[in-house]
Parts: C-alpha cells; structure tokens; sequence
C-alpha cells in the first residue's frame, strides 16, 4: 500500500523501498520497512489526518489520483498487529517517507539460504557505475552480503580512473556492473572506451538499463558486454548473472556465443520439457549423482543414473537412450574406456554414435583433447553449471528425435516441417507470446542485413569472415528454433573455417531461400 501510493503521488523522481534491522534478540527481530518517494509532499497541517480512516488530505487529491481514503488507516492497524508502529516525514513539493517495524520471529539457525552454489563471488572485486545514489547503495549491499568487495563511482569517467588505479594497485576489479542511462558519458560509451583501451579490456562487463529497446542486446554483445539486463534486476537474476559472467570454475571458458541476459537465466527452466529425449548419467558419488538428477529434472529431461562403465554399455545395450552423461573418472570402467567401447562398431549398443559429453572436476591442460580423442562429443567440468549444461545439451537434443531414429548430422537444408519449430521456440520462452512475438520482430529486422554481409563477404572471396558472419545468423536461427536456417548457416560456417568458397557460393543462395522460407512460417503461425 505505501509503495503503490507513492508510485501515484510522485510524477518525477524516484521511489525507494529500505529494509533495517532496528533491534534483536535471540527470538525476535524488529524491522523497520521504509517507503521514500520525491512526489508531492504533505502539508504539516494535514499529516495528522492521514491514519484516520476515510481520510484524504484534500477533496482535489481524491480527484486527481483516487482512492477511498481506507488504505493507510488499514496499514495503521496491520503494523500494530505485528507489533510494530507506523508514521511519516514529508514535505510539502519535496517528497515523503513513510515507515513501519514489525517486530517478527526468527528462524532457527539451522535454516540457512544456499550461498554454495555462488562461492565464486567470494572476494570477488565490483565496481558498480552509477549516477543515481540509491541505485548504488541497493547494488552495494545486495553485492556486499554476497562477500563481494565493492567500490562506486557515480559516472563514466570517475569509473575509468577506479579501473586504472586498481591496475595500478595489481588489485584489478574483475567486474563492472555499468547504468546505461548517465549524462556525459552514458554507459554504451563507457563499455566502448573500457574494451577499446588494452589495459582495461579484460573487464567483465554488466549493463543495467531502464529502458531496454529491441536490438540492445546485439549492440551491447558487439561492444563487448558479457551481460545485459533491464531494471529493476532481481536479486536471483543479477546473482546468478554473475556467477556465470565470471565463469571463475577453473577450467570453464563461459564461451556460449551468446550475451547473458535475464532470459538466459529463466529460459533453461524446463528448456526440454515435452520432448522423448532420455538421458543415462554416469557418475559413481551419489552426491554428485543426485545433483546432476535434479539438473536434469528442471530442464525437463527424463534420466537414469548408473555408477560405472561397464553398467554404462550394459544400459546402452537395453535402452534407446539420446544423450549420455559421462563421468570420466569411475571405478571398473571409466569414462574415456567406456566411450571407446561404445564407438566400436563391433559392441552390442543400440547407438555407436550417440552423444556422450564428459564431465570431469579436473581441469587439466589436455584433458578435453583426450575426451574428444575418445569419441566425447562435448565437455563440462564439475561441479555442474546448469547453464553451461544446458547449451550443451542443446546442441545434442535440438532435433527432439529419438536417439535409435537419430541420423548424423547432415549440411543440407531439414524437411521443410523444420523450417520453423514454434512450439519448441515457445518452450525456451516457456510460453511467453509476447516475448516471443518481440524476440521474432528483432530476428526478422536483423537477419536480412546479416544476409547481406555474408553474401558480400562471399562475393570478395572472403571465407573466413563469410563463415564467421554465418556463425552469427547459425546462432541466431537456432534461438528462434529456425531449424532449416540454422543448418544452412552451420554448413556455410564450416566451409568458411576450411576455405570452400565453391561451397559457399552455392550456400549462399539457399540462406536467403531458407531465411524467407522461415519469415513466410513465422507469419504463417501468428508471430509478426
């Protein structure tokens, strides 16, 4: 009630919502929650009336904004419930803060939040930039009590100067969280002068913004941002953005192809669920097993878990199984052996060529070579990142084929049914036709000029920038589920990589066939 009173009564500014901790005990905790907004203000001779019930401070306010004059005598009486208090300062033109505590019981120690799964922020340096204070200080403390080091600077060239000082110190800050919208240097401008300078370039970067427009993301990937997200960031989202920008598991590049934003985060939640992929885990620590089992599970994946290779092959000799998990260490039969076993045309499994990505907590020079020397087609190390897994994943069970019906991998265009496979896009959106519908408008804006680029490239007998332009739209189509696309594209990225420009040029025309191809599904299905 007092936040959305102060949304109302304040037509500039801004609205800050504080939580302190007034005082404790062994059992109880009293609260003081605080609404502070730069609105209208009250005149001193009505505040005495405010907590009164049907109360406004004049007939023009109920007017000009509504309401019935019932909302604050009612959180009068919950905040003494709670046996707690309420009152408020204001100023008439200035602004007004409301308050309440709540005087509430603790839980028991036993009961703790799960700060494990973001160890990687510990001692982490953070540079926040920012012109708005409150901004900073809501950064500040959520970043503090994640054991992160903090430091602030309120624009873009006061942040410059923190960042080199730092160097200077050799205490370097390994992140910046940057505002975009600042006067004088605003913080596109900012992430362009930190990439641009050989010292600073290695700073991860984060953007928040308040006003995110259609194409932000790619601009901001092209500057050099790891992630982008719109305020106000959850604390869940900008935590877990984090954890994964900085990517600190030795041994783990986070190198998706792809700028983090909130919906990276939100799309793995059930990313396959409703497709018939059925995954074996391999893995002999129980605790790892039930982990990596319920990773699974929330990605929407059905999976077996055994402790050993040689129960890896047995299961594979029953079970048409699409994808294996494979740890490389395990008792009588470990991973890299159990995986040349099953490459070998001449064992008993139902699938000699089905997917298998390693996992390992080894992050050893060498390691992913043996892996893949073995017949791995993927690596992941431990512990589990639940969206390195995913991407990986993705690239396995993309075609949502069953492993038994699964053919290799092919460089010609799919059946035309896989042009566009809309309910798929929808599951990564987990349903969310708006976003879809935006996500699509973008797509369709975007592609044609990224078509251009690489017909161009192809056109000057450049094939290693041709091949690299189409990695781009290979990524892009596959995030729509723009399945045809997306394996043109892939076709055209290999051949750039090895040189083929008569592959190329005859690629070349099936990209844009296939692109319009995917514009005339999309509209046919109600998108654009």
């Amino acid at each position: 009630n007092l936040a959305g009173n102060a949304v109302k009564f304040t037509p500039a500014g801004e609205v800050a919502i504080r939580v302190t901790l007034e005082s404790d005990t062994g059992e109880e905790a009293l609260l003081r929650f605080s609404v502070r907004d730069t609105g209208i203000g009250i005149p001193m001779n009505k505040i005495g009336l405010l907590f009164n019930k049907f109360s406004q401070v004049d007939a023009s306010t109920t007017r000009r904004f509504g309401g019935t004059g019932l909302g604050l005598a009612i959180s009068k009486q919950l905040a003494e419930i709670m046996g707690g208090e309420i009152g408020v300062e204001s100023e008439e033109e200035r602004g007004s803060e409301f308050w309440f505590t709540a005087r509430l019981k603790k839980q028991s120690e036993g009961i703790t939040a799960q700060a494990q799964a973001y160890a990687d922020l510990d001692g982490v340096r953070v540079l926040i930039v920012d012109d708005n204070s409150t901004n900073r200080e809501i950064l500040t403390t959520r970043m503090t009590s994640w054991n992160m080091r903090v430091s602030e600077s309120g624009d873009g060239p006061g942040a410059i100067e923190s960042l080199n000082m730092a160097l200077d110190e050799n205490d370097p800050f390994r992140v910046a969280v940057i505002d975009m919208q600042m006067p004088d240097m605003d913080g596109e401008t900012l992430g362009r002068h930190i990439k641009s300078d050989s010292r600073l370039a290695g700073t991860r970067m984060v953007m928040l913004t308040s006003l995110g427009v259609r194409g932000d993301t790619r601009r901001f990937a092209e500057i050099g941002f790891d992630a982008y997200l719109t305020k106000p960031a959850r604390t869940i989202e900008l935590k877990t953005i984090l954890s994964h920008v900085l990517g600190s598991r030795e041994g783990e590049t986070l190198k998706t192809g792809t700028i983090k934003t909130r919906h990276t985060v939100r799309e793995i939640q059930n990313l396959f669920a409703g497709r018939r992929s059925r995954i074996l885990l391999a893995e002999d620590n129980i605790t790892n097993q039930q982990v990596a089992l319920g990773i699974l599970k929330k990605l929407g994946l059905h999976s077996d878990a055994v402790a050993n290779g040689k129960e890896v092959i047995d299961a594979l000799k029953a079970i048409p199984y699409d994808l294996v998990l494979m740890d490389v260490q395990m008792p009588e039969l470990d991973g890299l052996e159990a995986t040349r076993r099953i490459r070998n045309p001449k064992s008993a499994v139902r699938n000699h060529n089905i997917p298998i990505i390693a996992m390992t907590a080894h992050a050893m020079a060498g390691d992913r070579e043996k892996c893949l020397e073995a017949g791995m087609n993927g690596y992941i190390s431990k512990p589990i990142d639940p969206l390195l897994l995913a991407n990986e994943l993705e690239k396995w069970l993309g075609d949502q084929q069953p492993a038994h019906d699964r053919k290799k991998p092919s460089t010609g265009t799919k059946k035309p049914e896989t042009i566009f496979d809309r309910e798929a896009f929808l599951n990564r959106l987990m349903g969310d036709e708006e976003l879809a519908a935006t996500i699509i408008a973008g797509f369709v804006d975007d592609i044609p000029g990224q078509i251009a680029a690489t017909r161009e490239f192809v056109k000057e007998g450049k094939a290693d920038k041709a091949g690299a332009q189409a990695h781009k739209i290979k990524g892009a189509a596959g995030n729509v589920s723009g399945m045809a696309l997306q394996a043109i594209a892939s076709a055209m990225e290999k051949a750039g990589k090895s040189g083929d420009m008569g592959q190329l040029k005859n690629l070349m025309p099936q990209m844009e066939e296939q692109f319009n191809r995917l514009k005339a599904a999309i509209e046919k299905r109600g998108l654009i």
